[in-house]
């Protein structure tokens, strides 16, 4: 079901509402929660406010939904922005970063389809913020990686933002994810928002909408229409 919420002035907090909801849901049901994330300053608020929650940290595992190729402590690693917000919250062992070796990105999709493989195969809660342009982790409109078939994650070449080489979610992984959490937040992501909502506009041309296939989806915006 696709829930559309509008909060202008509390987004974080639902937002992290919501997932913390879900976590709970779900460690009544299992003893590990997977939970996809990619990098950006809203993340970073997001995981700021769940650090705060009661929540059971040692059944939470985490990976990327996309990652820059660059080292893991480089500022412009998604990876490190995630570490920085969790450390001395969640256990060191239960983030799971994308190690890449630059001349052989294919292996190291390989290795981490295994790593998540080990945990089930695919995200219990997937969180995800659109670009201005409708991109969610690393698929682009009408580039190569929102074309890509794989299963799993992908290869990204020629980013259309810095850095060019990036690795992320396929569309079709994304799809296997249980629950997605999708944020709209700031008036740059009104024309995103706005294909969003457009039945007229498809999936290559605004990746965001991808989300509105999954079979539970929470839409949250400060973007009064």
């Amino acid at each position: 079901m696709l829930k559309i919420i509008y909060d202008k002035y509390k987004i974080y907090y639902r937002t992290s509402e919501i997932i913390q909801k879900s976590i709970n849901n779900f460690i009544l049901k299992k003893d590990k929660v997977i939970i996809g994330l990619p990098g950006g300053r809203s993340i970073s608020k997001i995981l700021d406010i769940l650090k705060t929650k009661p929540l059971d940290w040692e059944k939470i595992h985490i990976f990327m939904v996309d990652e820059r190729i660059v080292p893991l402590e480089d500022p412009d690693s998604n990876f490190n922005l995630i570490k920085t917000s969790l450390t001395g919250t969640i256990p060191e062992r239960n983030l799971h970063p994308f190690y890449h070796q630059k001349e052989d990105i294919e292996h190291s999709l390989k290795v981490y389809k295994k790593e998540i493989e080990k945990f089930g195969g695919s995200y219990d809660i997937v969180l995800l913020s659109s670009g201005e342009d409708g991109h969610i982790g690393s698929l682009f409109p009408n580039h190569p990686s929102v074309y890509n078939d794989s299963d799993f994650f992908i290869s990204v070449e020629n980013s259309p933002k810095a850095p060019s080489r990036r690795m992320s979610i396929s569309k079709k992984f994304l799809l296997k994810s249980k629950i997605g959490v999708l944020m709209f937040i700031g008036d740059s992501k009104r024309g995103a928002y706005i294909d969003f909502l457009d039945n007229s506009v498809n999936y290559d041309s605004c990746p965001s909408k991808i989300v509105k296939k999954l079979s539970d989806s929470f839409i949250l915006t400060d973007i009064d229409l």
